[in-house]
């Protein structure tokens, strides 16, 4: 079964909760790197649960419930106006019931990253990120349920273009990269989706997709595995530092994953 991850539904170093939600203004999250000395932190929390899984053929077997809570604190930080500096500490506590009956506490999915813009005009902007997941410790048997034992490393590039559609303000914006696993766990490819479109001046709807595939492994311990997880939430504006989201995701399609379902909140602050 694959590992626990975040970043399936979050890759958040410019991906995931952070993705867009400020995309349509350039210099804010996602593609777009904060102007120098200005910055963003969202304080997200989400829950999960699965008590099915795709198998090796990619179809749904039963599984033992996992279910897992997770915080996740992002920081972004502009360093000059093409260069972010970013940071993101997590927590989770995650449990495997009978038969396996794991449980571990402790540090989650938590990453440090720099990214860089290469190229804006008005509307479009394409930036690079490249980061470090940090190791985790705990007592679960299942090195999946508690993360990485060692550090892992991302690489990414980012494309973010402001619309508009039906006399609304939106954007889009795409994240692929390539994740480093290291030990016998294959590497993974990921690629993000957003589209945004601010149903009023202080309400945006956005609509995720979050996808990864590893490469192939000769490991019976840590199998190939790909997943594809969408992701519905509103962000509203509560005033001109934050704002607040709140949504739903689920796993639409897997292989050696689960099936996993959730609910996230998020508040956000921009500085």
């Amino acid at each position: 079964m694959q590992r626990q991850s975040f970043s399936q539904f979050v890759f958040f170093v410019a991906s995931g909760f952070a993705v867009a939600a400020f995309g349509v203004s350039p210099g804010l999250a996602g593609a777009w790197t904060p102007e120098q000395g200005h910055g963003e932190v969202i304080v997200a929390t989400f829950f999960e649960q699965a008590s099915v899984a795709y198998n090796q053929a990619g179809q749904i077997t039963p599984t033992s419930l996992y279910r897992s809570g997770q915080a996740t604190a992002y920081v972004a930080y502009g360093v000059t106006d093409w260069l972010a500096a970013i940071i993101r500490p997590g927590a989770q506590s995650s449990s495997l019931g009978a038969p396996a009956n794991q449980n571990y506490t402790g540090l989650g999915d938590s990453e440090i990253a720099a990214q860089a813009r290469v190229w804006r005009d008005d509307s479009t902007v394409i930036s690079v990120l490249a980061g470090v997941r940090a190791p985790t410790t705990g007592g679960a048997t299942n090195s999946w349920l508690q993360g990485p034992d060692r550090p892992e490393y991302d690489l990414r590039i980012l494309l973010g273009h402001n619309l508009t559609l039906a006399g609304l303000s939106g954007f889009v914006d795409f994240s692929a990269g390539y994740r480093f696993v290291g030990a016998t766990a294959p590497n993974e490819g990921h690629f993000d989706a957003s589209f945004g479109l601010y149903a009023t001046q202080d309400l945006l709807v956005l609509a995720q997709s979050f996808n990864t595939i590893s490469g192939p492994s000769g490991s019976p311990s840590t199998p190939q595995w790909a997943q594809a997880k969408a992701q519905f939430s509103l962000v509203y504006r509560l005033s001109g530092e934050w704002r607040v989201q709140g949504g739903g995701f689920v796993t639409l399609a897997g292989q050696n994953a689960y099936r996993e379902n959730g609910l996230l909140l998020a508040l956000w602050r921009k500085f």
